[in-house]
């Protein structure tokens, strides 16, 4: 009895560490499939992926829009402190280490109700410029380190977000992939 109720005030912890009313600017239907078409088509054939060889093609991906949040925090967070990174910048504009003192891609997630995120990918970019969908994509599967994350065959959801310095005008993106559920199997 005693081991349940610490189980459920764990669980009441752990479930409140979610950011709530969290409402970034939604991306149009046309654009999430437009995204949706261009990474699945990517990861429907093989793709070489530098050092770290030709990748196999993996199943399509599908739109999650917890992962959505997360990647549009971490685009502004960046953004506002003109940083490229995987970690937060621990200022107002990062709201997972608010909650968690830190925040990768992992916490984000996690703070932004994706459950079971034990398995996440994200891949950052900036410029100066706008970019359009079809770059974003051919840039991470033309990058070495971006690749393997988005021909990753364990990933069964995706994002992508960006946000717009205004005063700088850079633009940085961030996308995320993650595995909703991991089956695990114990001998």
């Amino acid at each position: 009895m005693k081991k349940l109720i610490i189980f459920l005030l764990l669980a009441v912890i752990v479930e409140a560490k979610t950011i709530k009313n969290y409402n970034p600017p939604k991306l149009s239907k046309a654009k999430i499939k437009k995204f949706l078409y261009l990474i699945n088509k990517a990861r429907s054939k093989y793709q070489d992926c530098g050092v770290y060889g030709v990748k196999p093609p993996a199943k399509p991906l599908k739109w999650n829009w917890n992962l959505y949040k997360a990647a549009y925090e971490h685009s502004k967070d960046m953004a506002m402190n003109s940083f490229l990174e995987h970690y937060g910048s621990n200022t107002i504009f990062d709201l997972t280490g608010k909650i968690y003192g830190e925040s990768n891609q992992i916490l984000r997630a996690k703070a932004h109700g994706y459950k079971n995120n034990d398995y996440i990918g994200e891949n950052i970019l900036y410029g100066n410029y706008h970019f359009d969908l079809k770059e974003v994509v051919d840039s991470f599967i033309e990058h070495d380190e971006h690749c393997p994350n988005m021909m990753n065959p364990r990933f069964k959801d995706v994002a992508v977000a960006y946000y717009r310095n205004p005063q700088t005008g850079l633009e940085f993106w961030t996308l995320i992939l993650g595995t909703h559920y991991v089956k695990r199997y114990y001998k």
